[in-house]
């Protein structure tokens, strides 16, 4: 038999071991963005900051969560949930929420012009609904898991959380799909400038697949495997995927 912290405290260490990397992956591509481009809109500048803001107060609450229980409760197997774990957790869903909507007001600004009832437009709502869906469902599960006080009664966060988790990826894939079929669109027929497309579209899908796939590797652990922590794997490290996401661009 396997030792059972593996699969709680284990993967609370895995999961902040990458965190903690992505968060500097994060930070260090904030530094480049601020220095590189400082003419950037106030808007972007703003978004930029706040998610950076937001990142910063989940790995720190993260810390936290960690330092209770691995220093101040030393030899207890603590299942508390703390007032730290509550808010690192809305921090995170927040900092996804802000990228979504900001990716979708690119996608707007490029489809501009077209219908109000047109299928980008439309297909533009669904993005923004997701996203509202995504986060209304996070704020929620957030307060559910300040309620029981326990990670033992998570389990009575699993229809709040896979909403949350599936809203999340659905938004992500659909980002993706909008961002490559409007690229491709751009193709013509100077070479140059379609290699350059297709640069564009890979980049745009790896970043959709990761944050889409660490949604539903949080939401595929945490339905089958109750009463463990492996889902922290996709949880933790999901808003910093989100945080690169939107700097890499």
């Amino acid at each position: 038999m396997g030792n059972p912290l593996d699969s709680t405290y284990g993967a609370w260490f895995v999961s902040l071991f990458l965190e903690t990397i992505l968060y500097g992956m994060g930070v260090l591509q904030a530094w480049i963005y601020f220095t590189g481009r400082p003419t950037d809109a106030v808007s972007v500048k703003s978004t930029v900051l706040v998610v950076l803001a937001l990142e910063t107060i989940q790995v720190t609450f993260f810390f936290r969560s960690s330092y209770f229980r691995f220093v101040e409760r030393f030899g207890f197997l603590q299942t508390d949930l703390i007032w730290a774990d509550s808010l690192q957790l809305l921090a995170a869903y927040l900092s996804a929420f802000t990228v979504q909507i900001y990716f979708a007001s690119r996608i707007e600004k490029l489809t501009k012009g077209r219908g109000k009832l047109s299928l980008s437009a439309i297909g533009l709502y669904t993005i923004f609904l997701l996203a509202v869906v995504q986060i209304v469902a996070g704020i929620t599960q957030t307060i559910r898991t300040y309620q029981i006080r326990s990670y033992l009664k998570i389990d009575e966060t699993k229809a709040i959380t896979t909403l949350q988790t599936a809203a999340s990826v659905a938004c992500d894939l659909l980002i993706t799909t909008y961002l490559c079929l409007f690229l491709t669109r751009q193709k013509g027929e100077i070479k140059k400038t379609n290699s350059m497309v297709d640069m564009l579209i890979y980049d745009a899908i790896n970043r959709g697949s990761l944050t889409a796939l660490s949604s539903c590797v949080t939401m595929v652990l945490f339905l089958a495997l109750p009463d463990t922590f492996w889902f922290f794997l996709g949880l933790a490290p999901s808003s910093k995927l989100y945080m690169n996401s939107m700097l890499a661009t």
